[in-house]
């Protein structure tokens, strides 16, 4: 949570302050905008992979990744609208 490094989708100190303080309908808005972020930043990875790596086992993870992480996106993309 929040030490990532730098990666994209990861919390920063202040995103998770915020949700651990957030109660109800603001805690789940904050929360499935985080979640969001954080799959496509999974997304953003696994294209790397796909993009760059060698190993055909890998590449197919990768591709499932950005499969089911981008359904998800949609998922709650909807719940927010």
């Amino acid at each position: 949570h929040g030490s990532g490094g730098g990666m994209d989708g990861m919390m920063t100190a202040e995103q998770m302050t915020a949700l651990e303080q957030a109660k109800g309908a603001a805690f789940d808005k904050l929360y499935l905008q985080d979640m969001i972020a954080h799959h496509e930043g999974a997304v953003v990875m696994a294209q790397q992979e796909i993009d760059s790596g060698e190993n055909p086992q890998v590449k197919a993870l990768a591709q499932a990744i950005i499969d089911g992480q981008t359904k998800e996106i949609a998922e709650m993309k909807k719940m927010l609208g």
